[in-house]
């Protein structure tokens, strides 16, 4: 078993100092935000040119509806990686290495590169603002598109509802527009729950198990954009065969967005997957050492993936994590006690209400999609 989650021995990373100098490049992020729009736009055209006959439903009535896929937002987020995200890690390692007073290589570190949780919120703070200004961007190139369709003889304003879903790690944006007889009425970012599925409940999904109506009633509210759906990329070492491997690349189609996973040495993505939390290294240390965990019948316990999966989960800041892993289940209060939301995808169901925006999006957008 590999469970190795001890409190690595790396001096705090001074996130004030580095925010600083991000604000210092504030202007190189703003010309890489608009060619990121530019190079996004033009893939759109290219794979999708009848969204720029937008006009073509009706003179009186346009409404368009954009969904990103998993290709699309990641180009947009890979710049943001770039600049930030391995700046970071190599910064870390590169004071990890003159604590050390030698050169350090990622298959020399052992434990976990981590920073606090207040400090990783002010990195998806960076990443979510990152996404809206992008995404605001290509929503307004498309109001401006309208306006250029529309008729030079025409005198009133036609009704244009706007419809953008951009999946991102730490949950879904959804940008909604409702103009009316030239009346703007929304202008609005809306963030559904966020889920995340253990990689049990897709299996569910895939082998067509007894409990799968619970995976399709899932799968069904995240396609009307009730919730947004994510699975950790540690689903690619709980699933390493064929044929289910291959399955993993039809999750996109699904509206699944595939986040990355806690960096280890020996697996490791970059621009991927991230650094993980102090807290919760502290918090798994916590339970591997108690009485509870070693009583455990050893195949039960949850292994270092399972860890990894909630890890990831927790570092991105959403809402619920689903799982029919007893092992894990059997630590939800704990978990909950932490403020992490542990439970099966049948009890996330019976307590799933329409939210006030699931309402909103009835109304407003019923017949955009």
């Amino acid at each position: 078993m590999n469970n190795s989650y001890s409190t690595p021995e790396f001096p705090n990373f001074p996130i004030e100092e580095f925010t600083s100098e991000l604000e210092q490049e504030n202007n190189e992020l703003k010309s890489a935000i608009q060619e990121l729009s530019t190079r996004l736009l033009t893939q759109l055209k290219e794979q999708n040119p009848e969204l720029m006959d937008a006009k073509i439903i009706k003179q009186n009535d346009i409404q368009l509806s954009i969904i990103l896929g998993r290709r699309q937002a990641n180009g947009i987020l890979l710049e943001f990686h770039r600049q930030v995200r391995d700046v970071v890690l190599n910064d870390m390692l590169s004071r990890v290495e003159k604590a050390f007073g030698k050169s350090i290589t990622l298959d020399e570190v052992t434990g976990m590169i981590t920073i606090s949780l207040s400090d990783m919120k002010k990195f998806n703070q960076m990443e979510e603002d990152y996404i809206f200004t992008v995404t605001r961007g290509i929503q307004t190139y498309f109001l401006n598109l309208i306006d250029e369709f529309i008729p030079e003889d025409q005198t009133t304003r036609p009704d244009i509802r706007f419809f953008l879903y951009v999946p991102d790690h730490c949950g879904a944006q959804m940008f909604i527009y409702h103009e009316s007889n030239g009346i703007v009425f929304t202008n609005d970012v809306f963030k559904p729950p966020t889920v995340t599925l253990d990689t049990n409940v897709v299996r569910g999904w895939w082998e067509n198990r007894s409990k799968v109506e619970h995976v399709e009633k899932i799968l069904k509210l995240g396609q009307k954009f009730e919730i947004d759906l994510a699975v950790t990329r540690r689903i690619h070492a709980d699933v390493p065969k064929q044929p289910l491997a291959e399955k993993i690349k039809e999750l996109p189609d699904l509206l699944i967005y595939e986040i990355g996973a806690i960096i280890r040495p020996n697996n490791w993505h970059p621009g991927i997957d991230t650094i993980g939390i102090t807290e919760f290294v502290d918090f798994i240390d916590s339970i591997e050492v108690s009485d509870e965990f070693n009583n455990m019948n050893i195949k039960k316990r949850p292994d270092s993936r399972d860890w990894d999966h909630i890890h990831t989960h927790y570092r991105y800041g959403r809402n619920y994590f689903l799982t029919w892993d007893n092992g894990i289940l059997h630590f939800a209060k704990k978990f909950k006690d932490f403020g992490i939301n542990i439970m099966k995808p049948e009890e996330y169901l019976s307590q799933h209400q329409p939210t006030i925006f699931e309402e909103w999006v009835k109304e407003k957008i019923n017949n955009t999609l």
